[in-house]
């Protein structure tokens, strides 16, 4: 009896001494209710503890409870909460943001111990960087929320706002910690495989599923182009990442000492790994650089885990945050791959009354392949959608996405399918959307372009006109378009049509047949600045300066045999029909003419290696190349062929390219280079564009007067600088202002052959005097230099332009103000 009753007690002595406590649960930031990954947990009073996943969680298991639990992590107030003596329990932690920011250490002797694991970290970044890999395919689940939030009261007031968060009352209402209302405007997932290879660097995502919900999207096939991983990949083994199109230096770039201080906090274990954990901080607030914890390996000094944020102290508009959390895990090579990434982009108020964003964007990877490099051809497009891309249905996202949606992302994406179908959402989305795209949708067609419904000029009086294009839903072959003017002065007609035969979306190729009859004037073609909508707006208003009529009939047609490289040749028959006194000399005869026809055979190569383009409907829209120039080469014949008068030869040479020049800001250069063969009148030279208006264009020169120069052999550079920053942050009263020094440098060598001056007169038939055009000094460039300052109230820019040569002509400028409005970030 004594025997069992010692057996009991014993047996119930070991069970009470092994009983396990399981303490676990979520810490998320109490502004955003985003996780926070690698917070430390900690058992109050124990050395128990850990890190929470990237997910945010934590699960702590303890033979005994102490009485609170504690969480902290670096930019947050530490929290605790109180333990219940339960076997499980779960206990979620709210960080607030402190204004907590770490000080540099002061150290007495020696080097800042964390600088020598910084250099180590940098002298292996070629074992880790992922781009030293031959090739590596990965499949990736993508997911972007976009909010509105920081709602003024006033703007919440308005009987617009009234209406919607009516409707929304009976839907959960998400809010911040502080009980402030966040509105979803937009979410999307995406299910994607994302390939990359080296020599050359070539990248490339397919697309096989997205789910794209937002107010004001109608289709999601552009859409889900852009909301893939191939635009949200981060990569902190380059010196510089590009966000936001600003270029912001890496923890461990290259020349880390001119940009960063560090503090050595502590060592941690994350994983199975011993980690050095390091706080790294701008050495000036406003510089494009990071600050937050990353973590080193104390083994092998690779990257583990970044915590990194850019404060709104750095020079940026309307951004008060850009938070980039990132987990990274070796491959057997030895490069590290992103195995999940979140970023999160916080867009303040514009104005107190207005409302802000919130932008989140999260990246998970895997099933990883390894040095399987497809052929180059495979990665002609960038983005490519399957045929059933938006075919997923709920089961299939619940089956297939790697992480579930919380509770708060489900009733994002009811809120977000709700608000879309209210009428004043509609109304406001589709009017901005008209706004800045120039079209409105209706049904299947287009309206606008809204810039050409109406103008007033000295040649047209008042000009009225109305277009239309035809969309997605017309077809995905076939793109129709059309515009017709009227001016009530000149009492004709103006139009443009073309039909359009998309032949191709994986080698882009298509076949156009376009007609027009518009008024142009000489140097200012509609054709040369396409890209300059407002500058070719502004220049259809007021006076004409040497206006003709232009009658065009063109056949055009271009294909892209490989990535970035498109090829186009067209047939081009043209009119030219003087609104103001001009004469030439025929070539033949020399006798006095005024109109004259055109035919010319057009071909193009255009080559933009790492130009990064998607499908818009039935367009390509280029986002510019990162690194390498984009260079293109044209060619024009004259022929003497359906009604052409003239035979010449043009041959021009562009080339662009976008440079980051580290700390110094980033520079932009266009270098133009032409030749025409043969005797022309004029208007066929290379008539070098002006600017007298006050608006400063960087497509012109624009101390040049209209008209000035023409050349039939040239070589230009405009060159453009932006400091970002720079120099102006270091003066203690500016740099407040966030104001930015900008500079320009813009040359041009030209000449004219002789025979091309003879070709115009500079009288008519009856002796009166004609408008002829000016050249150029072959030996003595046009040169003009400019500074200037933008971000000014954060819209505005002014630059301060000097003509250098040519002084002596008449009504030459030597110095001009221009001034401009922008939005930049």
């Amino acid at each position: 009896m004594i025997r069992n009753l010692l057996f009991l007690f014993t047996f119930l002595l070991f069970s009470e001494a092994s009983a396990q406590f399981i303490v676990q649960g979520k810490v998320t930031d109490a502004e955003t209710g985003d996780p926070i990954p690698f917070a430390s947990v900690l058992l109050k009073g124990t050395t128990l503890g850990m890190n929470t996943d990237f997910e945010g969680n934590y699960s702590l298991s303890a033979k005994s409870l102490p009485d609170s639990i504690v969480v902290s992590y670096i930019g947050y107030l530490t929290q605790s909460k109180p333990l219940s003596n339960q076997a499980e329990q779960t206990l979620n932690f709210q960080l607030r943001p402190s204004d907590f920011q770490l000080e540099a250490f002061v150290f007495e002797a020696g080097e800042n111990p964390a600088f020598e694991i910084i250099r180590k970290a940098v002298a292996k970044k070629k074992e880790f960087d992922k781009r030293s890999l031959t090739a590596y395919e990965t499949k990736n689940y993508t997911k972007i929320e976009i909010d509105i939030d920081h709602v003024a009261e006033e703007f919440a007031q308005r009987k617009s706002v009234r209406k919607v968060t009516a409707v929304l009352d009976s839907i959960k209402q998400l809010t911040n910690d502080e009980g402030e209302k966040i509105l979803p405007i937009f979410f999307s997932e995406t299910l994607s495989k994302f390939y990359y290879r080296n020599n050359p660097e070539l990248r490339k995502e397919i697309v096989e599923k997205s789910r794209v919900t937002g107010v004001g999207i109608t289709d999601g096939s552009t859409t889900s182009q852009i909301t893939g991983s191939v635009f949200q990949e981060y990569n902190f083994y380059k010196n510089w990442l590009s966000i936001l199109e600003k270029d912001f230096v890496s923890p461990i770039a290259d020349g880390w000492k001119a940009f960063y201080d560090y503090d050595l906090m502590d060592s941690v274990l994350v994983g199975q790994d011993s980690c050095y954990m390091l706080q790294v901080y701008p050495r000036r607030e406003q510089d494009l650089a990071f600050s937050g914890t990353i973590w080193i390996n104390k083994e092998t000094y690779a990257l583990k885990q970044v915590d990194l944020t850019i404060p709104k102290e750095t020079n940026l508009n309307f951004v008060e945050r850009i938070k980039i959390q990132q987990e990274l895990v070796p491959t057997p090579p030895g490069p590290l791959i992103p195995s999940k990434s979140r970023i999160q982009i916080k867009i303040g108020q514009v104005t107190p009354k207005t409302a802000g964003l919130l932008a989140k964007f999260y990246t998970s990877s895997d099933s990883l392949k390894l040095n399987d490099p497809a052929p180059t051809s495979f990665f002609n497009q960038a983005v490519v959608l399957k045929p059933d891309f938006n075919t997923g249905n709920e089961e299939f996202w619940r089956a297939n996405r790697q992480d579930p949606l919380s509770s708060e992302e489900l009733a994002v994406l009811q809120m977000v399918d709700t608000l879309k179908r209210i009428p004043v959402i509609r109304f406001y989305t589709e009017g901005l959307k008209f706004f800045a795209t120039g079209y409105l949708p209706v049904g299947k067609m287009d309206l606008g372009p809204w810039p050409g419904f109406f103008n007033y000029n000295n040649v047209e009086g008042i000009r009225l006109g109305v277009g239309g294009r035809t969309n997605l839903k017309f077809s995905n072959k076939w793109l129709l378009q059309g515009y017709l003017a009227y001016g009530f002065k000149d009492e004709r007609f103006k139009y443009t049509g073309s039909v359009t035969r998309v032949l191709d979306r994986n080698r882009w190729t298509t076949m156009r047949l376009g007609s027009q009859r518009e008024i142009e004037q000489v140097g200012l073609e509609i054709a040369s600045l396409e890209g300059n909508s407002i500058f070719l707006a502004a220049s259809r208003f007021g006076t004409l300066r040497r206006a003709y009529m232009s009658t065009k009939h063109e056949l055009n047609f271009q294909r892209e045999f490989f990535k970035g490289f498109l090829f186009s040749a067209a047939v081009n028959v043209a009119q030219f029909e003087p609104l103001y006194d001009f004469y030439y000399l025929d070539k033949d005869t020399r006798d006095y003419r005024s109109r004259f026809e055109t035919t010319e055979a057009r071909f193009a190569l255009r080559y933009g290696r790492d130009e990064i383009v998607i499908i818009n409907d039935n367009e390509r829209v280029s986002f510019g190349p990162s690194k390498w120039p984009i260079v293109q080469l044209n060619y024009a014949r004259g022929l003497r062929w359906l009604g052409g008068d003239i035979t010449y030869d043009k041959l021009s040479f562009y080339l662009y390219q976008r440079l980051n020049m580290g700390m110094l800001g980033v520079s932009r250069y266009e270098l133009d280079a032409g030749k025409v063969f043969g005797e022309v009148p004029y208007p066929i030279l290379k008539n070098h564009l002006g600017n007298e208006t006050l608006f400063y264009t960087s497509a012109a020169f624009n101390t040049m007067n209209l008209n000035e120069f023409a050349s039939d052999q040239y070589l230009s550079l405009r060159y453009r600088h932006f400091f970002e920053g720079f120099l102006l942050n270091k003066i203690p009263l500016i740099k407040k202002l966030k104001w930015r020094a900008v500079a320009n440098a813009n040359f041009l060598y030209g000449s004219v052959q002789d025979k091309n001056v003879e070709n115009s007169p500079n009288r008519d038939p009856n002796g009166n005097p004609l408008e002829t055009f000016g050249s150029l000094d072959p030996y003595v460039p046009y040169v003009e230099l400019g500074y200037g300052i933008e971000n000014i109230f954060k819209f505005f820019r002014v630059d301060f332009f000097h003509r250098m040569t040519y002084l002596d002509n008449p009504e030459a400028k030597p110095f001009a103000v221009k001034i401009s409005a922008q939005i930049i970030l």
